[in-house]
């Protein structure tokens, strides 16, 4: 007999439930990434209303800007989707954690296109709720998407490698190398040490790459200055 689940709108309750309900039929392939990606991202042990850590898991980090986020124990979850390591936010009024902020996992599954993280921040803050200062924690919900089809494919090492650009552990990113680019280097050098640039302005032998923080000035081919 096929199992079948009552699910209802009340936040972080509803969301494990529906995560309960989706494991029922679950494919050997996705419990099995899950049960690999679950062991290098363990999760924490959380109050239902998020406000208690009783046995803290794995201390992740922020790595990109508009990762939103409910007060915990909202009746509402806020769902962020990462698409091409890019993070797109749903529409309404949030806290958004700024990269460098640090969150625990509260859970975390896997379906046939995403890995969802269920988010509760590692920092207590100060809220006013209808006029209340509170102190208490902020929750989120994000999804990494893959194409249908991708994720059967991957192991638990290639898909960490897709979230890392935007949650990843503190020992991951504290041995990320700093990105070097000197006088003399290639356009493919200076893309293997900072990634594909936002913006190329080509001017006859003068090409420029720009990125956020800066701006790589080639001459003939080869890197002649950094702005």
């Amino acid at each position: 007999m096929k199992r079948q689940c009552a699910l209802f709108p009340v936040g972080i309750l509803a969301a494990l439930l529906a995560a309960t309900c989706a494991e029922a039929a679950k494919p050997a392939w996705q419990t099995k990434l899950e049960e690999s990606l679950t062991g290098g991202y363990e999760p924490s042990k959380i109050s239902l209303d998020a406000t208690r850590i009783t046995k803290p898991g794995a201390l992740l980090v922020i790595r990109k800007e508009n990762v939103a986020a409910d007060i915990a124990g909202s009746l509402s979850l806020w769902k962020n989707k990462v698409v091409d390591g890019k993070v797109q936010q749903g529409s309404g009024n949030a806290y958004v954690f700024k990269p460098g902020e640090k969150v625990y996992v509260r859970r975390l599954f896997v379906t046939d296109t995403e890995v969802q993280f269920m988010l509760v921040s590692a920092e207590m803050y100060d809220v006013n709720v209808r006029g209340t200062t509170q102190r208490t924690r902020y929750q989120s919900n994000l999804y990494f998407e893959f194409p249908k089809g991708t994720l059967e494919g991957m192991d638990a090492e290639a898909v960490k490698k897709v979230i890392d650009g935007v949650l990843a552990t503190e020992a991951t990113v504290n041995t990320v190398k700093t990105a070097t680019v000197e006088l003399g280097q290639t356009p493919e050098q200076v893309e293997a040490a900072l990634g594909k640039p936002d913006t190329v302005v080509k001017l006859g032998a003068k090409m420029t790459y720009v990125y956020k923080t800066m701006k790589v000035i080639f001459q003939d081919g080869k890197v002649a200055d950094v702005q």
